[in-house]
């Protein structure tokens, strides 16, 4: 029988996934969609995420615990969803690709000057591919030592105390937003959160010990605190329209850090950015991997996992720019929301006909 995963690991993934590039921006994004204050919104659009999370464990009770494409091919022919699989597969790939390059042309702005991005990024999907190769129980094991290789970044918050101001927040609660509050700009206030749907791909690897969703809502809560932390510190260390105007509050504030024993630790504290990132990738990867698995089932080796990390550094390699970047990861993600969404509104019904099926049989 194999290992199962506990509900403090599965904290750990969830939490390492929902952070990636997006961080940097997340205060300028939140301050030209809400407005003043803005930090005060993610608590409720943290809900919306936790109220999506209750469908996933609407699914996982009533398929059993069971693989979502196990229920699929219970109700729909195999060759039927081999598309949809694809579909998937692809988009999974391309936004890992795009997660891991916009990461590369960020640091080159801040600190990799004269290195070139395809170099880095060609180093960077081969640490994918060889965390790939090795199944989810490895990933588990790395994310678990880049969590605590990274969360003491947080510790550094105590540093800003004497020029953060809380003048600078204002008594105005979501005014001043560029285009008013509006359902694009909620959206795009709430892709930071994207992420926590992995979950539907750990199902095969938990029982009732696992305590899937007790992880699942931790890892997503705590994120949203560290969030509701960073987005307040930018906000009371710089002006409101500063905020909306720098490009990455986040990495600005960084850049206010000074430490006696460290020149430009800015950058120093940077690097350790890789490593949420780097756990995004992969897993996107891995969630390709099991799409492609279902289609390719008797390819051997590890010939799927080589292509999946291939396709990504194409995918990676055709952005040049950060704008192009910026563009077409916020894109991705508002795809990635909406699947989000989607998945568990299609696949409960189809797990009520599954279950229906079964126990049909079993009478």
């Amino acid at each position: 029988m194999k290992e199962k995963l506990n509900w403090f690991h599965i904290a750990l993934l969830v939490h390492m996934f929902e952070l990636d590039t997006t961080v940097f921006s997340q205060s300028r994004v939140l301050a030209e969609n809400i407005g003043t204050n803005a930090w005060a919104a993610l608590i409720p659009l943290s809900a919306i995420a936790s109220m999506n999370l209750l469908l996933y464990l609407w699914l996982y009770r009533i398929g059993g615990g069971q693989s979502v494409y196990r229920l699929m091919h219970a109700v729909i022919p195999k060759p039927l969803l081999y598309p949809v699989y694809l579909a998937l597969a692809g988009f999974w790939i391309y936004i890992g690709g795009l997660t891991g390059k916009n990461f590369i042309l960020i640091s080159q702005m801040f600190a990799l000057y004269s290195t070139n991005p395809m170099a880095i990024y060609l180093l960077y999907c081969g640490m994918v591919f060889a965390l790939l190769t090795k199944g989810l129980y490895a990933i588990v094991k790395a994310t678990t030592v880049f969590f605590f290789m990274f969360i003491w970044v947080n510790a550094l918050v105590p540093y800003f105390a004497t020029e953060w101001s809380v003048h600078r927040l204002t008594p105005y609660l979501f005014q001043g937003a560029e285009h008013g509050l509006s359902l694009h700009g909620l959206a795009e206030s709430y892709v930071i959160f994207a992420g926590y749907e992995f979950c539907l791909f750990l199902f095969p690897y938990t029982d009732k010990k696992s305590k899937l969703f007790k992880g699942v809502f931790l890892g997503h809560w705590v994120i949203t605190l560290l969030y509701t932390n960073s987005v307040l510190l930018a906000f009371g260390f710089f002006s409101f329209e500063e905020v909306q105007e720098l490009q990455f509050p986040l990495i600005s504030t960084l850049e206010y850090l000074e430490l006696p024993f460290l020149n430009r630790p800015e950058n120093l504290v940077f690097t350790f950015f890789i490593y949420p990132n780097l756990i995004s990738s992969v897993l996107f990867g891995f969630a390709a991997l099991t799409a492609l698995r279902e289609v390719f089932s008797r390819a051997k080796g590890k010939w799927l996992e080589g292509a999946i990390v291939i396709a990504m550094f194409l995918s990676g390699y055709a952005v040049t720019t950060l704008i192009q970047s910026e563009l077409l990861i916020r894109n991705a993600k508002f795809i990635e929301i909406g699947l989000a969404f989607a998945m568990p509104a299609a696949l409960i019904p189809i797990a009520y006909i599954a279950r229906r099926k079964g126990a049909g049989k079993g009478a």
